[in-house]
């Protein structure tokens, strides 16, 4: 046999081989094996509850899209294909079941004694999640069997979704909160305190207020010299014509000394050293009364801190909008029976020439 003839049997079984027979069987596996799976897609956005960017106009300002809601939908995509995802998922619709064909379609469906690995790995090839970078819309696709799994598929993800949004939110707005109401608790606890410290020291002292007291008793001196400037101005008209013994003098004198020895009693009230008197108690007053004011305004400043916390967590709530609802399939989206067959003929091709290229390079070496 000649050389030539014996590379065109070399090539020619090449063909048979690398082509012929892994292309037939691509194509009977496609047209007797391979199970058609349908396809559910879902459209969603996570949306703040107020968004106070006024920058945003039309769609983007009425869905609340920003920076911080393309994060969000990020988080969201980790959760959704995440081992707790999976696991919740599993649980209710047993995907070693519902994603197994007894067999039929080898390469697509699970196997029955599969792996919680397996099982990931398999979730991750029959859901997809994109996200549009410019809206940050999430579109969700999931694959089953038959287009009622795909859909109730669909449906439970944006079901789990929606609650791991809602708290996520409520953790965030509970954690902020938190704080916050501590402060309010304590700062009420120093009003009372403060309070009650006050209402003892009027109780035990039997005086409302000793500021009020030094009033009247200022007020009573006040008078008291009114008066003892008047006797004396008369006192001095007298002697001018009478003798400084005269009854009506010496009256007048017994007067302005009861008068005086009034005004030293009323000022001892206010400048006597011993505790009891009115100015220790008003100095001590005022101290008390200072921490009462002090520890309100702390109490109501407290209180409005954790109203706008209270405004500023609703406003940060957010929610998972549905702009496009799942549906349920008509038509098998998959297998892409002709995409496959025509694609593998050419990879095959690609294949079959590389490898009788390498040949011929072996043949002319070899001469």
């Amino acid at each position: 046999m000649s050389i030539k003839r014996r590379n065109k049997l070399i090539n020619l079984l090449l063909f048979v081989v690398l082509v012929l027979l892994p292309w037939i069987a691509i194509i009977a596996y496609m047209q007797l094996y391979a199970a058609p799976r349908y396809v559910s897609e879902s459209n969603v956005v996570i949306k703040q509850i107020s968004d106070q960017g006024g920058s945003s106009t039309g769609i983007s300002a009425l869905l609340g899209v920003n920076t911080t809601n393309r994060d969000d939908a990020v988080y969201l995509t980790e959760y959704i294909m995440s081992n707790d995802m999976i696991a919740k998922l599993d649980e209710r619709f047993d995907f070693r079941k519902n994603f197994r064909l007894d067999g039929r379609d080898f390469v697509n469906e699970i196997a029955e004694d599969a792996t919680q690995e397996e099982l990931n790995k398999y979730f991750k090839k029959r859901v997809s999640i994109s996200l549009d970078e410019t809206s940050s819309i999430l579109t969700l696709s999931t694959q089953g069997f038959t287009p009622e799994f795909a859909l109730q598929l669909n449906q439970a993800i944006l079901s789990e979704s929606e609650k791991f949004v809602n708290d996520i939110s409520k953790q965030v707005a509970a954690e902020q909160l938190a704080f916050v109401t501590t402060q309010v608790s304590d700062a009420e606890n120093r009003l009372n305190l403060a309070k009650q410290k006050l209402l003892d020291y009027q109780n035990n002292n039997e005086i409302i207020d000793p500021k009020a007291n030094v009033e009247m008793v200022n007020s009573v001196i006040a008078t008291l010299q009114g008066q003892l400037s008047s006797l004396r101005t008369e006192e001095r008209q007298l002697l001018s014509y009478l003798n400084p013994e005269a009854p009506q003098v010496v009256s007048l004198r017994s007067q302005i000394t009861s008068i005086e020895k009034q005004i030293k009693e009323e000022q001892a009230k206010l400048t006597s050293p011993k505790d009891a008197k009115l100015n220790a108690k008003t100095a001590e007053f005022e101290a008390i009364k200072a921490d009462v004011d002090f520890a309100n305004e702390l109490y109501k400043l407290a209180l409005t801190s954790l109203e706008n916390s209270r405004i500023e967590a609703i406003r940060k709530m957010k929610n998972l909008i549905v702009i496009s609802s799942p549906h349920k399939a008509e038509e098998a989206k998959y297998p892409r029976t002709a995409y496959v067959i025509g694609t593998s003929l050419a990879l095959l091709l690609i294949l079959y020439g590389f490898v009788v290229l390498i040949l011929a390079i072996i043949r002319d070496h070899g001469k």
